[in-house]
């Protein structure tokens, strides 16, 4: 089944397609531990997606790895732009390979016009103003000195020609792309391999904005005791990522899932746990 981003699926069920059960407290990490980690009925390297009931899911995808002996950089550009990196797990599910993620890093800051001006405030970048005169289309480049990139509510302030202007004066044409610059959401991995090794490992995560719902109708008939149950169930994927030929796993209940591990642990260990943390390794 193809899960399109933004898009809602119907499905017609003949029976209530989850059986509702609660889970409690740190049980649920528990629980997510297992589905993150199961092989279970789904085959090795199989697209599959567990979609909680509460605006997110746990997705089993694979990676095409080829390592060679000692450390090495792989990047993984097709996860949602809304996963949680503290919960990547990235493993062989054969376990014929032996290998250490030494560390992960989330890159979630794809590149846009914005993080662009960003980039080159201060710098003088080309515009491209486009006129149209008696039918005739006219482009101009014409430079321009990045005084503020703008962003939130300001506005950005472009010097040409020695003066001062709010606004882009056309399409700002940038220098080419770093190395390191990145147009989607990207997991970065060294790995330390004990070989020389080519396989379809397996990466799981969860991930926020997709949710599902389920309705039903009843067809009660004019005589007799029996009666008919419709169910159409509303898969929504808002994470920013298709998810072609995926198995689907629908759960339902009352998922307590713990937001701030790291306040947590701040608190175990007898702290205020009130700092805000930055990006994590693992």
């Amino acid at each position: 089944m193809a899960l399109e981003p933004a898009f809602k699926k119907w499905l017609h069920c003949s029976k209530p397609p989850f059986m509702k059960t609660g889970i409690r407290g740190s049980l649920v990490w528990i629980t997510l531990l297992a589905t993150l980690l199961q092989g279970g009925m789904a085959a090795a390297g199989e697209l599959t997606l567990t979609i909680y009931n509460q605006n997110f899911a746990v997705v089993r995808d694979k990676v095409a790895l080829e390592l060679r002996k000692g450390t090495n950089q792989v990047r993984f550009a097709e996860a949602t732009a809304f996963v949680e990196p503290s919960s990547v797990i990235l493993r062989d599910p054969s376990g014929k390979h032996q290998f250490q993620v030494l560390e992960q890093n989330y890159r979630g800051d794809p590149i846009s016009q914005d993080m662009m001006l960003a980039l080159n405030e201060g710098k003088t970048v080309d515009f491209e103003i486009i006129n149209s005169d008696a039918g005739q289309t006219r482009r101009e480049l014409i430079p321009g000195r990045i005084v503020r990139s703008g962003g939130s509510a300001m506005r950005p302030i472009i010097e040409v020609n020695r003066k001062l202007r709010f606004g882009l004066p056309g399409q700002p044409i940038f220098p080419g792309l770093a190395d390191q610059s990145i147009v989607k959401p990207t997991l970065q991995w060294v790995i330390e391999s004990d070989g020389a090794a080519r396989f379809d490992a397996e990466v799981s995560y969860i991930t926020g904005e997709m949710r599902w719902e389920a309705d039903y109708n009843l067809v009660l008939p004019e005589r007799g005791n029996t009666l008919d149950i419709v169910g159409w169930v509303t898969m929504d994927n808002e994470s920013g990522k298709s998810f072609e030929n995926a198995r689907i796993k629908l759960m339902a209940g009352d998922v307590n899932k713990i937001q701030n591990v790291s306040r947590l642990r701040a608190y175990a260990r007898g702290g205020s746990g009130g700092g805000r943390s930055g990006p994590s390794c693992h």
